[in-house]
């Protein structure tokens, strides 16, 4: 029984990160270079109990560690995140996205995974242009961001050509 559960389990997967004809603009449109990291932005609530959006690159706690990092996502199914040459402290990985591995979009394409050997995450597309291109997961935010916070929340990753 367990057999037939993996193979129905990788069948699905399978299914899901096919490619074909309807996908190839959208990759064109995602494998077109390195996209810089531009913004991360998550909803807090602020002590009048108001919700906003922030960008975590507004506020001073951001290191400036993050305001380099790149994703380049390739036609092939491979992506790689580069750092770039300001390195967090201990090259410290502050959001969990594995470096580098295999994606592949959805079934629907309105979202991709980036998978690694132990978990894949999940990140919908909430924008994709030539320009732009925005991911949305949820998550704790890193402590070193929000210390006091530990709820979870709705983080837009930003990135720009």
């Amino acid at each position: 029984m367990k057999k037939l559960l993996t193979i129905a389990a990788f069948c699905c997967l399978s299914v899901a990160c096919s490619s074909d004809d309807s996908s190839e603009s959208t990759i064109n449109m995602l494998a077109t270079g390195k996209w810089n990291l531009s913004g991360v932005f998550v909803d807090v609530t602020n002590s009048d109990g108001k919700t906003q959006n922030i960008n975590v690159f507004d506020l001073d706690i951001c290191p400036s560690c993050l305001k380099d990092d790149q994703m380049e996502i390739l036609g092939n199914g491979l992506y790689a995140i580069t750092l770039g040459e300001n390195l967090c402290e201990n090259n410290v990985q502050i959001f969990k996205f594995p470096h580098n591995g295999t994606w592949c979009f959805t079934a629907n394409e309105d979202s991709i995974i980036l998978n690694r050997e132990t978990d894949s995450i999940l990140l919908a597309i909430k924008i994709l242009s030539e320009e732009e291109l925005r991911l949305v997961y949820t998550d704790t935010i890193p402590q070193m961001l929000m210390p006091n916070d530990t709820c979870e929340h709705e983080i837009e990753i930003f990135y720009q050509h």
